[in-house]
């Protein structure tokens, strides 16, 4: 590379930065986006509700398995053969995608919907059912587009690694890890507004439509797919360009192709085991609705932890493994990956309380619809924060140290759970419950910088699409699993309360309801303990992190 490439680098990271930010926000924004207008597809494919929500469920699972397949091995990939190669491979596969749910119609007689049919048809004899085939169509195209918006945010905490010397890394490193996060928050709320905006101006949509001569349906679901067409064409020829003079040191060797399947095979048994959930709805009413373990939960564990065990024997002897183990002797790498575990964990304790509170104040059920916004506004309280926060993380981690400015925000994490834990009732002031939740979201927001940048720093120069990848891996692990467990922990503890209080026979119903409301204020205030406790663990080896990249 030319001095003057050089020169036009070092001039121009934070607008590379903020180029390949966008299409990572979109692709995370994608995750949750569709629980906002699920009921309304299957409505529109004319499908029998009781019976396909399970299939139907897959449109959501579908996209968390395949984003987290594919950012199991795309950061070695990039490593590989280049970074900018992979961001555009990505941003395609993204965008084919999203062509394939948008182009969706309700007879599955053109596109990919069509083929399936007409292979439907033949294979079985007998026409299939238009909606069956239109709902696999989109299951598909979910599936396509998570294989590119997952890789795109180790690739993107790679290239941070290829545009920064690693003093300044911690920055932008939590800036893409917090653009991420918030994706996935904000996605249900926004597929909510889109597909309320459509609905109310649907009439001035079809006149102006009519108007142009133009023969196009009125905008529904759909058109939140089509939208992201355009802006991803964008982003390819913007970061095209912005990546040209990137350099990026390519690693020698093969890919794992053995590692990636049974680390792949491993993480897809684990999720499913685990009720394939990180996403938390703002209309949550109970824990039950939050997910929780499905009835085939141990022999999907079991077989994960078989699958791990062959991953990690096939990479002790293979010579270049998707992940090279001896890393982990690294004090780094190893307990920034674990704090990230936990941190994701307590994420989760976060976005599970605010909306059961809410909802669970809901005077009647005509008040939900109301809850559901408030509850949509708290969060916002505690996510917002926690993005703006990895900001000011990387400039504490530059000064203080990876070790000092994570335990930093544990530390505030700590202050906030606790605060939950002591205070909250039924009758606890939303005012309050944003300041505390902006405290532990704003806690959590510091820690992404150091952490991100005490992993990548901590990997050889040839494997930083490895490192960025156990990054967002384990954050999103201890998310699931910490779902699942809460799921479970606060189900069963409230019914040993109720159990308890209430005895076998309730003689007022309404008296009834009451206590279950108020015990379950008290289960929410006690998960806040347990999730000052994670935080707590979490400052044990975030204190060991050196300050020095190696």
């Amino acid at each position: 590379m030319t001095a003057a490439a050089s020169t036009t680098i070092s001039r121009r990271p934070w607008l590379i930065l903020a180029l390949i930010c966008v299409p990572v926000f979109l692709g995370s924004l994608d995750l949750t986006i569709v629980s906002a207008f699920l009921p309304e597809i299957i409505v529109k494919l004319e499908l029998p509700v009781q019976s396909v929500i399970d299939d139907a469920a897959w449109i959501v699972t579908g996209y968390l398995l395949a984003y987290t397949v594919s950012m199991t091995f795309m950061g070695r990939v990039s490593d590989l053969i280049g970074r900018r190669a992979v961001f555009i491979a990505c941003l395609v596969i993204f965008g084919i995608g999203s062509l394939i749910v948008a182009e969706v119609a309700t007879d599955a007689r053109s596109g990919l919907a069509g083929i399936l049919y007409n292979l439907s048809f033949r294979l079985q004899g007998e026409r299939p059912e238009p909606g069956q085939i239109a709902l696999l169509t989109i299951i598909i195209g979910r599936v396509v587009q998570a294989l590119g918006a997952g890789a795109l945010v180790p690739v993107s905490l790679a290239l941070v690694g290829d545009l920064f010397p690693p003093q300044k890394r911690a920055q932008p490193l939590g800036l893409v890890g917090a653009i991420d996060t918030l994706g996935w928050v904000l996605g249900h709320l926004y597929g909510g507004i889109m597909v309320a905006f459509f609905a109310a101006n649907a009439q001035g949509f079809s006149d102006l439509f009519e108007s142009l001569g133009l023969r196009w349906d009125v905008p529904d679901w759909r058109w939140l797919f089509w939208i992201n067409i355009p802006i991803t064409i964008a982003a390819i020829g913007l970061t095209w360009w912005a990546l040209r003079g990137v350099k990026s040191e390519r690693a020698q060797g093969r890919f794992d192709w053995l590692g990636a399947l049974l680390l792949t095979g491993a993480l897809v048994l684990l999720i499913i085991g685990l009720g394939a959930n990180v996403e938390i709805s703002a209309a949550a009413v109970s824990f039950d609705e939050l997910g929780g373990f499905p009835p085939y939960a141990l022999p999907a564990l079991i077989g994960a932890v078989l699958l791990f065990a062959g991953f990690l024997l096939t990479e002790w002897k293979v010579r270049d493994p998707l992940f090279d183990l001896r890393v982990f002797r690294r004090r780094n790498l190893s307990g920034g990956a674990l704090v990230n575990l936990l941190i994701g964990f307590a994420l989760m304790i976060g976005l599970v309380s605010v909306p059961i509170l809410v909802n669970i104040r809901a005077p009647d059920a005509t008040a939900l619809a109301e809850a559901a916004l408030q509850a949509g506004i708290l969060l916002s309280a505690f996510t917002v924060p926690m993005a703006l926060a990895a900001v000011p993380g990387g400039w504490i981690s530059a000064r203080l140290g990876y070790g000092r400015a994570a335990a930093l925000g544990l530390a505030l994490a700590v202050t906030g759970f606790l605060l939950v834990w002591a205070t909250w009732t039924l009758e606890t002031p939303d005012a309050v419950i944003a300041l505390q939740m902006a405290l532990i979201g704003a806690g959590i927001g510091l820690t992404f910088s150091p952490i991100s940048a005490a992993v990548i720093n901590a990997a050889d120069s040839d494997r930083l699409g490895s490192a960025s990848a156990l990054v967002i891996i384990m954050r999103l692990l201890g998310m699931t699993i910490g779902v699942a467990l809460l799921t479970a922990i606060a189900s069963n503890r409230l019914a040993a309360l109720a159990s308890a209080e209430l005895g076998q026979a309730v003689v007022d119903p309404y008296a009834a309801i009451d206590v279950y409301a108020r015990l379950t204020v008290q289960v929410l205030a006690e998960i806040a303990l347990l999730g000052a406790v994670v935080c707590g663990v979490a400052l044990v080896p975030a204190l060991l992190l050196k300050r020095l990249d190696k």
